[in-house]
């Protein structure tokens, strides 16, 4: 006898359990018994049987890591899937793999989202299984029925064939889909007729000739794909191959088919957990019958309930009765624990409510999408300005460039550095400068408006330790001061908000650096990157990623993480941009910094914030060491159950990867507003602070 596998298959939707799949996939819901998820009892359950090294994991890509996290599995045994495709794919290109590794293999395939209460029960029956298999049969668990159940289908028995660990294995005569009320009264009475588990165990090779023998589309995609393994070309292949294969469950597409099938009776505490009424009879109950989990509940003549949170709340019920309250940073289920099978209906009526972007499209009174569709068109325009800037050259000779500016002018000084990086560049934020720098330092100022005041202050400051500087801007009292002073100033188009003005400031500040010898990097690359996503991401190419993004972040709180010196610039902009356009509270942190301080703060992330979500912006010149504390990090947030997102940058230098994850972001922002019902344009607590702030007289000193 070969080795046994045991195989978990994680997939599906979860529609019956809207709203909690909306934040965690379902094998990852808390309802496996003794604190555990539904996956990792999966996994508890049949460890004494086959051993840590006989696990495996089949799900997406990015599924299977955060449960492969999860239970701890190393990256060899997830089975990774291009899509999801139902059953029969799944357990077709697991057979395969594993076939390769033991042809004489038996594969307990196991559903992760099931509760079992007697687990050495379960085992046993799962010997007597692969001691069935061992005889050619493809096995089924069939539970006996408790209740007419009308959510499974069911396996009728037939004679049985012989007795394996105590166990009697039947010759299954049918599958039964869920049937009506009436005939699932009938079949429970016939006492040969049982729910079908979803669990399976057969020989590699006897399920692969019967895939062979029913799904001549999934068989030829098999045997075609079993040249790549283990090679480069592995992923395409799969991915090819999963276009062409049958989209079926292995339960219509063979078993319902083959001949030589078998089932055994069990009576374990099996329970599909696959909508709230289930959960709710799975759960411990109070004396009213009221269940829940890690809620605090309080009920006046109420009885018969289930309340869940993701987030620790206090519940409190009042003169109610057998209801379902399903609570969620997305959404709020309440509803009769009796209609739990029709969940799936709130789910999908949801999920057919995509957005009206033409209507949203009328929230942008003030031409934002038009500014963003424009934004490689005013890079352009402003490097050729530019360089036709003449600046003195007793501007020459310095060691250092100190940016001061603020908001969406003072992102100008990050990326010059980004675009020069043979030139230390230093952005001030603030109303004065560093102490250190003199005549070797070049001082830019750079306000859009020309009047923000701690720009004003710090470039005057600036000019107390070095007279080689210059101000860019629309007007103002730094074009003033400049002119009064005899600095060169550079002037920008009027009529933008600062943040959407960047392409102005730095590709301006950029063409005229040329004149004094400065050659950016990765301009020319950056432009056509940008030109590209302008065509991707506008307003006519609906839906686009950019929306897409914006929807997963409608809702939450995100918190951007960029490594230091090259996407920390734009993580803060991602901040700056969601916090403008959207009216959506972001942060920003910065790695490797976060590492040693707020990473700590996840132990209690899910309680305290369950609708924060982690975006990663990547680029390949992330120092190494950063780049592995980003894997390490994301595995700490997947066994957490954190959610995250994770982008890279596009092109090859620093400059074009940050500009490609800047322009993402501010189109995230923009659609984002729109999905908030808010034209992005306004900054309303901005003009109050200025107007505030202008009623209390101060002047920059000279």
């Amino acid at each position: 006898m070969g080795k046994i596998y045991a195989v978990i298959l994680a997939g599906g939707k979860g529609e019956r359990l809207w709203p909690a799949t909306l934040a965690l996939p379902k094998p990852l819901l808390p309802f496996g018994g003794n604190g555990r998820t539904l996956i990792k009892a999966t996994y508890d359950r049949v460890l004494p049987l086959v051993g840590k090294g006989n696990v495996y994991l089949v799900a997406t890509r990015e599924l299977a890591e955060l449960l492969g996290a999860e239970l701890g599995l190393p990256r060899e045994q997830l089975i990774l899937e291009p899509f999801g495709k139902n059953t029969a794919p799944a357990v077709g290109l697991t057979a395969l793999v594993l076939g390769e590794l033991e042809p004489a293999g038996t594969m307990l395939m196991l559903p992760a989202d099931h509760r079992i209460d007697d687990e050495e029960a379960f085992r046993r029956a799962l010997l007597a299984a692969v001691k069935a298999a061992e005889e050619g049969y493809l096995v089924t668990l069939g539970v006996r029925p408790t209740y007419p159940a009308t959510g499974y289908g069911y396996i009728e028995g037939a004679e049985p064939l012989f007795e394996a660990e105590g166990f009697v294995v039947h010759r299954a005569a049918r599958f039964v889909e869920k049937p009506d009320r009436h005939t699932a009264e009938a079949y429970v009475s016939r006492g040969n007729f049982f729910w079908n588990s979803g669990i399976f165990v057969w020989k590699f090779s006897q399920i692969l000739e019967e895939i062979h023998r029913h799904l001549p589309g999934l068989a030829a995609a098999l045997a075609e794909l079993k040249s790549h393994l283990g090679k480069p070309t592995w992923e395409a292949a799969l991915r090819e191959a999963y276009s062409r294969a049958e989209e079926t469950s292995i339960d219509y597409g063979v078993m319902e088919k083959a001949e030589k099938i078998a089932t055994i009776p069990v009576s374990f505490g099996w329970s599909d957990l696959g909508d709230w009424h289930a959960i709710w009879e799975a759960l411990r109950k109070d004396r009213e019958n009221n269940a829940s989990v890690d809620v605090e509940v309080f009920g006046k003549d109420a009885a018969g309930n289930l309340v869940f949170s993701l987030a620790r709340k206090r519940v409190g019920l009042l003169g109610v009765k057998d209801l379902a309250v399903v609570d969620t940073p997305a959404a709020l289920l309440v509803a009769k624990r009796e209609l739990a099978q029709r969940v799936r209906e709130i789910a999908r009526g949801f999920a057919e409510r995509e957005p009206d972007w033409t209507e949203l499209y009328k929230l942008d009174r003030n031409g934002m999408l038009e500014v963003m569709e424009n934004f490689p068109q005013q890079c352009r325009e402003a490097l050729a300005r530019g360089r036709e800037v003449i600046l003195p050259r007793e501007l020459s000779g310095f060691e250092r460039i100190v940016v001061v500016g603020m908001g969406g002018s003072g992102i100008t000084g990050d990326f010059l550095g980004l675009a020069l990086p043979g030139v230390e560049v230093i952005t001030v934020r603030s109303y004065v400068v560093p102490r250190f720098i003199g005549e070797e330092t070049l001082l830019v100022g750079v306000s859009y408006s020309g009047n923000t005041e701690e720009t004003l202050s710090a470039f005057l400051d600036g000019l107390r330790h070095t007279r080689k500087a210059l101000g860019i801007s629309s007007g103002g009292k730094l074009a003033e001061i400049c002119q009064k002073q005899g600095i060169p100033w550079i002037e920008i188009p009027k009529g933008f908000q600062p943040r959407a003005a960047l392409g102005h400031l730095l590709f301006t500040l950029l063409g005229a650096l040329e004149g004094l010898g400065l050659q950016a990097e990765g301009m020319d690359e950056g432009l056509s990157i940008l030109s590209r996503m302008a065509e991707e991401l506008s307003p006519r190419s609906t839906p686009n990623r950019a929306q897409g993004l914006a929807r997963a972040l409608q809702g939450k709180i995100p918190v951007i993480y960029g490594a230091a010196g090259t996407a920390s610039p734009v993580a803060f902009r991602w901040r700056t941009q969601i916090n403008e356009n959207a009216k959506q509270p972001a942060f920003s942190a910065e790695l490797p910094e976060l590492c040693h301080n707020e990473i700590v703060g996840y132990e209690l992330a899910g309680e305290l914030f369950p609708q924060i979500v982690r975006l990663f912006l990547r680029t390949s010149c992330d120092h190494p060491r950063v780049a592995l504390r980003v894997e390490v990090l994301k595995d700490v947030l997947r066994r957490r159950r954190l959610p995250f997102l994770e982008l890279h940058g596009e092109g090859k230098t620093p400059l074009a990867q940050a500009l490609s994850l800047l322009y993402l972001g501010d189109w995230v922002s923009v659609y984002l507003a729109l999905l908030n019902g808010v034209d992005p344009t306004p900054v309303e607590p901005i003009l109050e602070l200025k107007e505030r702030l202008a009623q209390e007289k101060w002047e920059p000193m000279g």
